[in-house]
């Protein structure tokens, strides 16, 4: 059975992190913010203990083929520290996001204008959560595989 309450996705990069919230339904996927690498373990345990995140999605950037890279790595550490700081209070849950940024690009680029990398890191971390709502919904289980330490 799935958790009941909101979900939250990250996009990790070296500079910055992107975030997405759901509503407490988890059916919506909202860009929300853009945080720097350097405070975003503290400001994401506050989101997630003030918004009651129950699941966080955290995009895994592997290759387009498939196989880990160093993106992926880092990405896993910064999920290994999160989920140490948490001490289990949600789970986090890997999910493949190869075209997370392309794709929110490319959405932003039908729009016209010029709304920074910040928003673009929203966006590609809404994509991932938007995917991972569509796992959950159609197969009745959390998307992706859950983060170990």
């Amino acid at each position: 059975m799935l958790p009941k309450g909101r979900r939250l996705a990250i996009d990790y990069g070296d500079a910055r992190v992107g975030v997405a919230i759901s509503d407490f339904a988890a059916i919506l996927a909202s860009p929300y913010m853009t945080l720097s690498n350097k405070e975003a373990i503290s400001k994401l345990i506050n989101l997630i203990h003030e918004d009651e995140i129950k699941v966080v999605y955290l995009g895994l950037p592997l290759n387009l083929s498939g196989a880990s890279s160093e993106s992926a790595a880092k990405a896993m550490e910064f999920g290994r520290q999160l989920k140490s700081e948490l001490a289990g209070e949600v789970v986090i849950h890997l999910v493949d996001e190869r075209l997370s940024t392309r794709s929110a690009a490319a959405k932003v680029s039908k729009v016209g204008g010029d709304i920074g990398k910040g928003r673009i890191d929203q966006i590609s971390a809404a994509e991932i959560l938007e995917f991972a709502l569509q796992i959950e919904k159609s197969k009745g289980k959390l998307a992706g595989d859950e983060l170990s330490i």
